[in-house]
């Protein structure tokens, strides 16, 4: 455990035990009550290719398309 101090930027720095076991560089930044959790993003270009989505790219474009028309409706 180790303690941190909020910069006048409002920077935290990681302490580099902490660092070298996460392993990571982008972090969801969650508020629960009074604590901030810190949950690390994977590097995308590390997980490309993982995941295999069963539609294609018009399928996509298609429901987001109609996603907008009917956001933009409501």
């Amino acid at each position: 455990m180790s303690i941190v101090r909020l910069g006048s930027k409002g920077r935290l720095t990681l302490p580099a035990e902490v660092r070298s076991k996460v392993k990571a560089t982008k972090f969801l930044v969650v508020l629960e009550g009074d604590s901030i959790r810190l949950i690390p993003l994977p590097d995308p270009l590390k997980i490309k290719g993982l995941i295999r989505i069963p539609w294609g790219v018009e399928e996509l474009e298609e429901a987001g398309e109609q996603f907008v028309l009917k956001r933009d409706e409501g």
